[in-house]
């Protein structure tokens, strides 16, 4: 009887339904007006069907452009019409569009097709304009049976303050959108941007970037660094095509430090073509680079690191800011190279490490200015496993307390590995006490440094590769160094897959070297992982392995704010400001 009566329980409980939380409705993205032709709603701060007059548009974070509306009123002058040229104070604008009595036909130029008329034409340029300028528009529209163009001028006052610059005539807009509740204060944003040649002659010397404040309709200038600047000739000689997208060009890339309030979002105003414009002044920020790139001292108002004179890898870091109860440098005495790998063990029995170049084959520079460095060591892994390639790529900003590291370990040929790893900071023992990280679900995790009562000279645990971040702390004298991970991620472009082996952190104290160690590895393939070491895996050729970090350097907080600085830095570096080009 009581066989049944548990069975009977257990049944009832097996089909008691399962509640479960109601499923998120999708959010509609689409906001504004009704523009037909099948297009989403465009969220205009205008209505098309009412422009009375010509309207001046200063860019806002719903709609991030500059813009001057004209309505034509209705048409008369025969079909297939179609607006072809816009001059706005005789510069030409490479960006317009039609509404005909509140339609637009995919954003062209397009007033009719087979009707001779169209009613309340409004036609939209996107074209910078300034401050109390008198506006002439001069517009070029071809129709069926006219000989030439039809040509129309309008002429009208600009408002008094939201305009562009004073002598630049054109622009790019960015809209930066924090999602994460964090401000964002001086957080680093690279950029790309690229003009027809015929628009800017001096992409370098030209450009500046301005921050938008909607409200006040006031610009802020910003201080920008730019590099890489390339120019595309256009059509190889021999061809003729035509079409704008084979204009020559010019192109550069840069970096500005944002500030966006948290849950808030900001218009960033990129302006050039202006021939006048002097070069621009002197960045004045915190970023000094002294000495080359090999054995550079970086330093800004967080840190000062030091690169390894041989291989290039971080040899140190020093936490700046604690006058009264100074950090220590923050390195080991064993290799001198506080940034120690990727690198990679193969059935010979012998390392390669990337902290042994000397040097190496290739170092690059691709920025090195005020707000950022950025150096780049790659080559054959040195030592004893040439089948692997590696590279190395540090990224230093003005201002910012972190450090971004990306690296790429490729496996060239195939390689018969006993470990592959990267991801590692290694200290000397003394410095810390502590691990610390956080785990995908959010909750912090810790372990001591010390050896346990079995005393294994060994891995204290293992935490899995991609976790927010890790760190090994000193609890007692309050400070750390972390390591914020934003992608890890294997692949082999041969056969999809990357051969992985137990891919984990692991989290080590070698307290009976001579020189004892506390660190963490990332481990790719790792059958070396214990005592009881796996045996050899074969690791096919094309195998890559590819990380994108940050280094920080961090001091602990009282009053439930421990990891405050390394908290907030993963959640900036992990949920960057959105970016939204506006044009």
């Amino acid at each position: 009887m009581r066989k049944i009566l548990v069975l009977t329980l257990l049944l009832s409980a097996s089909l008691t339904p399962v509640r479960t939380a109601p499923a998120a409705e999708a959010r509609s993205a689409e906001h504004g007006l009704d523009v037909g032709d099948g297009q989403v709603l465009y969220d205009i701060p205008y209505n098309p069907k009412q422009v009375r007059e010509i309207a001046f548009v200063a860019p806002t974070a719903k709609h991030p452009f500059y813009e001057i509306v004209i309505p034509l009123g209705d048409w008369t002058e025969g079909e297939s019409a179609a607006v072809q040229k816009v001059r706005v104070n005789g510069v030409e604008s490479d960006s317009f569009y039609v509404f005909v009595d509140g339609f637009s036909h995919v954003q062209s130029g397009w007033i009719t097709q087979k009707s001779k008329s169209a009613k309340n034409a409004v036609l939209v340029t996107r074209s910078l304009w300034h401050n109390g300028e008198t506006v002439t528009i001069y517009v070029e529209i071809s129709a069926a049976g006219a000989a030439q163009n039809i040509k129309k001028s309008f002429t009208a006052t600009a408002p008094a303050a939201g305009g562009g610059p004073e002598g630049w005539r054109r622009y790019q807009s960015l809209v930066l959108s924090e999602h994460a509740g964090l401000a964002r204060d001086n957080e680093p944003v690279e950029f790309s941007l690229t003009v027809r040649a015929e628009d800017c002659a001096d992409l370098e010397r030209e450009l500046r970037v301005f921050a938008v404040d909607s409200a006040s309709r006031k610009l802020t200038p910003l201080a920008v660094q730019t590099f890489n600047a390339k120019q595309f000739a256009g059509t190889p000689p021999g061809t003729s095509n035509a079409n704008y997208l084979q204009h020559p060009s010019r192109s550069l890339e840069g970096v500005f430090l944002a500030n966006v309030p948290a849950r808030g979002a900001k218009v960033h105003l990129f302006v050039y073509d202006n021939p006048a414009a002097p070069a621009p002044e002197p960045v004045t920020a915190d970023l000094t680079v002294v000495g080359p790139p090999l054995v550079a001292t970086v330093e800004n108002q967080f840190y000062t690191v030091r690169l390894d004179p041989k291989c290039g890898q971080i040899a140190s870091f020093e936490l700046k800011g604690r006058k009264g109860k100074p950090v220590p440098r923050l390195s080991n005495s064993l290799t001198y190279a506080v940034h120690w790998n990727p690198d990679s063990f193969s059935d010979n029995g012998k390392w390669g490490h990337t902290f042994a170049w000397n040097p190496p084959e290739h170092t690059a520079v691709s920025a090195r200015g005020p707000l950022l460095f950025r150096v780049t060591n790659r080559g054959r892994m040195p030592d004893d496993t040439p089948q692997v390639y590696a590279s190395v790529s540090y990224s230093f900003y003005a201002h910012t307390p972190y450090v971004k590291v990306t690296t790429i370990t490729e496996a060239r040929d195939a390689l018969n590995a006993s470990a592959i790893r990267n991801g590692e900071i290694v200290l000397d023992s003394h410095l810390v006490d502590h691990f610390v990280w956080k785990e995908k679900s959010g909750e912090l995790h810790t372990a001591r440094t010390v050896h346990g009562p079995n005393w294994q000279d060994e891995w204290a645990t293992r935490v899995d590769h991609d976790v927010p971040w890790l760190a090994m702390t000193n609890e007692r004298e309050d400070y750390g160094i972390g390591e914020i991970i934003q992608s890890s991620l294997a692949f082999n472009p041969a056969r999809g897959e990357a051969t992985t082996h137990r891919p984990a952190f692991y989290l080590y104290y070698h307290h009976f070297w001579r020189q004892p160690v506390t660190y963490f590895t990332r481990g790719w393939v790792y059958p070396f992982s214990d005592y009881q070491r796996g045996p050899i895996l074969p690791v096919d050729a094309g195998s890559t392995y590819v990380e994108k970090m940050a280094f920080l350097p961090f001091n602990l907080h009282r009053g439930g704010k421990r990891y405050e600085e390394i908290e907030a830095a993963s959640t900036a570096l992990r949920q960057p400001l959105v970016q939204r080009w506006g044009r």
